[in-house]
């Protein structure tokens, strides 16, 4: 029953990881190689899409990162640590979300394409930097997570 759940939380966080790790390092990239403000319609599907998903998706993900860590505590278990270090991480995640990218996720879907605003490049970019440092915490709460399962046995 305990792998069942590993399995399947390490499977959300995956996914999870590999949305915010294609859109940071594939799709932002390839779109603003071509005309810089052609991609702002683009970017602001996602902004919306997103915006409605990720909340639910990423606070369901903590509270089963939390669950698993309570339900399955042992002091005594390796398992049990690595899992409450994955929850930490994804706590935090949480957080920084709501405080830095998600305020300009906001922003950019709102935004009238032909009347941008002046500072809406370093906006941009001020978002694909957060969003960089949240994958890199997504990834160090994976690997809490795939450490913590590894140490079931």
């Amino acid at each position: 029953m305990i792998e069942i759940a590993y399995l399947v939380l390490i499977t959300s966080t995956a996914l999870l990881m590999g949305n915010e790790f294609s859109i940071a390092f594939f799709i932002h990239p390839s779109l603003t190689q071509s005309d810089h403000k052609g991609f702002i319609p683009a970017i602001q599907v996602f902004a919306r899409l997103l915006g409605r998903i990720m909340p639910f998706w990423m606070v369901g993900t903590l509270v089963a990162h939390l669950a698993l860590a309570l339900f399955f505590w042992s002091s005594q278990h390796a398992a049990s640590l690595f899992t409450l270090y994955a929850s930490g991480v994804w706590l935090f995640i949480c957080i920084f979300s709501v405080i830095f990218p998600v305020p300009i996720n906001n922003r950019v879907g709102r935004w009238n394409p032909s009347a941008l605003p002046k500072n809406w490049e370093s906006e941009r970019k001020l978002w694909d930097t957060y969003n960089t440092i949240r994958v890199a915490f997504i990834v160090l709460a994976f690997v809490f997570l795939v450490i913590a399962f590894r140490r079931l046995a």
